[in-house]
């Protein structure tokens, strides 16, 4: 396995506070303390299985999360036809935020219900056939059900709420909690530099 990836079972009743280190740690290598972070919530509410991006960046701005660095929510969904034009003022500044990409996936039998952590952007759409630009510098995915070839986007339509949601508090929770651990380390080390 690569060392840069993290795979956890979302049942583990360990999973949020794994899930929650493993963020941490890739943002942290990522130099999130001194960048600002935007979490590119990807997928739709149409779609059952496709709704844990949106649903992520629903419970990201319920824990007070700025919109601002929340992209992809329930009410405003960031997808195919709006993600180069919601990304594009995002990506164009002076400086470049640390893009985390959350996205669901599907996969075999085993992965079904398993929130994967790596270094590096997704690209979205894959398991539906679209070519999508490659996003973010960390991917945060849940595999949601199980990939089927030529049926990829009714099995996404079929799949089962209640572990979606699950999959999508477990997430936002742990990208809160992550992002949150490593700004307040920083702080701490600021604050000990100066004391020194």
């Amino acid at each position: 396995m690569d060392t840069g990836t993290t795979h956890i079972p979302s049942a583990d009743p360990t999973a949020l506070s794994r899930l929650s280190a493993a963020i941490e740690s890739a943002l942290a290598q990522r130099g999130a303390a001194g960048r600002s972070v935007v979490f590119a919530c990807i997928g739709t509410d149409r779609s059952t299985g496709d709704a844990l991006g949106p649903l992520v960046g629903q419970k990201l701005q319920r824990l007070g999360m700025d919109a601002a660095h929340v992209l992809g929510t329930l009410e405003d969904p960031l997808h195919a036809l709006n993600m180069a034009d919601r990304l594009a003022p995002v990506l164009s500044g002076p400086d470049r935020p640390l893009v985390v990409a959350v996205d669901a996936a599907l996969g075999p039998l085993a992965s079904v219900g398993s929130i994967t952590v790596r270094q590096g952007g997704i690209r979205p759409g894959q398991g539906v056939g679209k070519a999508l630009p490659e996003i973010g510098e960390i991917s945060v995915t849940g595999t949601v059900n199980v990939q089927a070839r030529g049926l990829d986007a009714q099995v996404l339509q079929s799949t089962r709420l209640f572990l979606v949601q699950q999959m999508a508090e477990q997430i936002g929770i742990s990208c809160w909690w992550g992002l949150r651990s490593v700004l307040r380390d920083a702080a701490e080390e600021l604050q000990a530099a100066r004391a020194a």
